[in-house]
């Protein structure tokens, strides 16, 4: 039974929010979204229903709640998850940040400015004018050494200090910006860098102070803290001890000492090494030093998360358990984990649970507890210091924790109740340990959607008043999980990347309750499921792959070795939902087309954002520049593209006639030699559908011609790069041709049947990715 519902797309966010790269990425309105068309019960009550967000892995997703008017009730056991929410809840304005970090920068280090003197730290020579300029930051190479990384088991690396100006690890290039004769870039480092660097040593008081911040000397935890410290730098732990150090002696208002806080929290993150250069963006999970790294300046850290901090929303009422407001678009925080929360709640006053998965982040928790004893004492970190400990986090235990926290809420919901799901950066594992232990904590699934694309997933779950458990067999789950593929591929008509067929696999699985075995544990659930997977998914159960990998089932694309009623490709059955809503709703968004297309194509088959950009861009116009109002293209009203077949059909007859060929039929025309045999067939076509062409063509491959507008050339060129199968059948020998070149062709005066295809190669299909504008 399937239970795919419409994903939800949200739109991006305006600006990254602060230490966006350890929290889940999730477009911003799905959660609000969900609950527009998921009322939370209890409404009608005096007293409004909670929204319980039961991990407060996302901020973001707790503000966004409470600005549109909910009660939220979040439990927050992460410290420095909490200081976010709060931030958030009452933020600062710019000119407030502005004016406390002016604060503390006009405050004295020595006999000098501390601004100057930590800006200092990175004074280098322009390799261009020969004066003193602040580096932006240094690259750092390791070179082929890797004893740097604090790897899984926990082991710090031998000898820092040692390691990092001996030559294995050396500042090799600097980033400036220099104001006397405007030079940006990188260039090498000088010796006059590298020896600079080197006066800063791990074993400083600034290195003794951070440990003792964070542990006592005599705890046990101590040397997971040192481990956690060699991911800095000796002059980044300087720079930061610098501006702590003061901060604890600087006679501040709440309101400035909250908002250095939060720029140093920024800095912090900025100051360790786990910044891979060059690099688009980084998402650590482990506290794995890469072999090049940039060391960032720490002044101007401080200064660029101004803008991250500021904003100019209203404050949110926000209180803390067991306080809470009864206010609506309210924030109410439990400093704790959900298991100690869940004992206190009176199941009536939760309308809804909403939530962000949290996924396994070691590098984000273990920094989390690093940084919350630097800026507020080793007090400050309670029962979250644990996280010390822990070097590992992988699915099974994930299955096994969430599963613990899912059960102690299910007892404490009512009836009926219903859960919402949102997992950013979602992938099998991710997806399989979350539904197994959702699933095993009694909930009931109730929707599933997945946008493949940007590795977002959508779960409904709601709760029945009774748990259910069905005991089945290993080869019931092998044949449910073949089934379920085998259904999916037949359905879309497209070879597909492996996310999607277990996707379609688990929702399978677990409303028919074959995913969680009534005598096992989640981990020994998870184990069971992967085996069955990888027994399924095999040439022997009836799949084809394309570029695989015996190593992983996620390399490549899956389709069927029997081919039975398959329907058209999917991206043809999107196309021509495209262009139905360009004719008949036009000034149409890209977000009310997308929304559209959600509705229609929901569960796995949800549509990719640039396969619509690239379909817009073929069919559509907007009606003014930016403006996000499409229309269809004037070339492409029905009427105007009858005609121009019309053209081009009389065009090929010409064509045929020059080369010696006789024409016959339209759809497809045949070219015939002069005893009659078929030399080239002619399919002419508006569209970029050309699946039907394709699979059902009766003539060989290399004698077909499949003609269309130029401005399909893009879109059909799409469609070969993502989907393989397609790719595969094609290059049998099928060639496409421009209208453009028809047209040439039939004007060309030496055009002959043996120059003919030399000529066809010279206008081939390329593809173009567009300049995505995120909805």
């Amino acid at each position: 039974m399937s239970v795919f519902m419409p994903f939800i797309p949200g739109q991006a966010a305006d600006k990254l929010e602060p230490l966006s790269r350890y929290l889940p990425p999730l477009p911003v309105g799905v959660a609000v979204d969900w609950l527009e068309l998921h009322p939370p019960s209890g409404l009608e009550n005096a007293d409004p229903p909670w929204i319980l967000e039961p991990f407060g892995a996302s901020p973001r997703l707790v503000i966004e709640l409470a600005r549109a008017g909910y009660r939220v009730l979040v439990a927050a056991n992460n410290p420095i998850i909490r200081f976010l929410i709060e931030m958030a809840a009452e933020p600062s304005p710019e000119l407030e940040l502005r004016a406390a970090l002016a604060e503390i920068a006009s405050s004295k280090k020595g006999d000098e400015r501390l601004e100057i003197h930590l800006r200092s730290l990175y004074q280098t020579e322009c390799p261009k004018c020969g004066n003193q300029v602040e580096a932006e930051a240094f690259v750092w190479d390791r070179g082929s050494d890797d004893t740097s990384t604090v790897n899984q088991k926990g082991k710090a690396s031998e000898n820092r200090t040692h390691l990092l100006y001996s030559g294995n690890a050396v500042p090799i290039a600097k980033i400036i910006h220099c104001e006397h004769c405007g030079e940006y870039g990188e260039h090498p480092t000088a010796d006059t860098d590298r020896e600079k660097a080197a006066k800063y040593i791990a074993s400083s008081l600034h290195y003794a102070r951070a440990l003792d911040r964070v542990t006592s000397p005599g705890d046990p935890d101590r040397h997971h803290v040192e481990e956690a410290l060699s991911t800095y730098l000796p002059r980044a732990i300087y720079g930061l001890f610098t501006l702590i150090n003061k901060l604890d002696g600087i006679n501040l208002n709440t309101k400035h000492r909250k908002a250095i806080t939060a720029l140093l929290f920024s800095t912090c993150d900025q100051a360790n090494t786990l910044w891979p250069h060059p690099t688009g963006r980084a998402r650590p999970r482990l506290l794995t030093i890469p072999p090049r790294f940039r060391e960032n300046n720490i002044w101007k850290a401080m200064e660029n998360a101004i803008h991250s901090w500021a904003t100019k929303e209203p404050p949110i009422p926000i209180s803390y358990w067991p306080d809470s407001t009864s206010t609506e678009g309210s924030i109410c925080i439990f400093e704790g984990r959900l298991k100690d929360l869940v004992e206190h709640l009176d199941q009536k006053k939760v309308g809804a649970v909403v939530t962000a998965i949290p996924r396994p982040n070691q590098a984000f928790w273990t920094l989390s507890a690093l940084w919350s004893g630097w800026l507020w004492g080793r007090e400050a970190l309670g029962p979250f210091k644990t996280v010390l400990r822990r070097r590992r986090y992988d699915w099974a235990w994930h299955a096994t924790a969430l599963q613990s926290a899912f059960s102690h809420l299910y007892d404490f919901l009512a009836p009926d109740l219903r859960l919402f799901e949102m997992l950013g950066e979602a992938e099998p594992g991710f997806l399989s340990s979350t539904m197994i232990a959702t699933d095993s904590a009694g909930f009931h699934l109730a929707g599933f959607a997945l946008r493949a694309e940007t590795s977002q997933a959508q779960l409904a779950w709601s709760k029945l008043p009774q748990p259910v458990s069905i005991d089945f067999t290993t080869e019931d789950q092998a044949d449910s999980i073949i089934k379920a593929a085998k259904d999916y591929l037949t359905e879309k008509g497209e070879a597909s990347v492996y996310l999607h067929l277990h996707s379609a696999a688990l929702q399978t699985l677990v409303s028919k309750k074959q995913i969680n075995h009534p005598a096992l544990s989640p981990a020994d659930n998870l184990s069971q499921l992967n085996k069955s997977i990888e027994e399924a998914f095999s040439y022997r159960s009836g799949f084809l792959r394309y570029f695989g990998s015996e190593k992983s089932l996620e390399v490549g694309q899956w389709w069927l070795r029997d081919e039975v009623n398959i329907k058209p490709p999917i991206s043809d059955r999107l196309e021509m939902a495209i262009v139905c809503n360009l004719l008949k709703k036009p000034l149409s968004s890209r977000q009310e087309i997308d929304r559209a297309l959600c509705q229609k194509f929901p569960g796995v088959t949800t549509p990719n954002i640039e396969f619509t950009h690239i379909c817009l861009a073929s069919y559509g116009v907007e009606t003014q520049p930016t403006s996000d109002s499409w229309k269809i293209n004037d070339q492409d009203q029905p009427g105007s593209r009858r005609a121009e077949i019309k053209t081009i059909l009389t065009l090929l007859r010409q064509i045929a006639v020059k080369l010696g060929f006789r024409s016959e039929g339209n759809r497809p025309m045949l070219w015939l030699n002069q005893i009659g045999d078929i030399e080239y067939v002619c399919y002419v076509i508006a569209t970029a559908l050309i699946g039907n062409i394709v699979y059902q063509d009766a003539h060989p491959p290399n004698k077909s011609f499949i003609i269309l507008p130029g401005s399909r050339a893009n879109l059909v060129a799409y469609k070969l790069q993502k989907d393989l199968r397609l790719r595969h059948t094609v290059e049998k020998g099928f060639q496409f041709i421009k209208y453009r070149t028809v047209r040439w062709l039939a004007d060309n005066p030496v055009l002959n049947s043996e120059t003919l295809l030399e000529q066809l190669a010279l206008d081939t299909l390329t593809y173009d990715a567009p300049q995505l504008r995120l909805l």
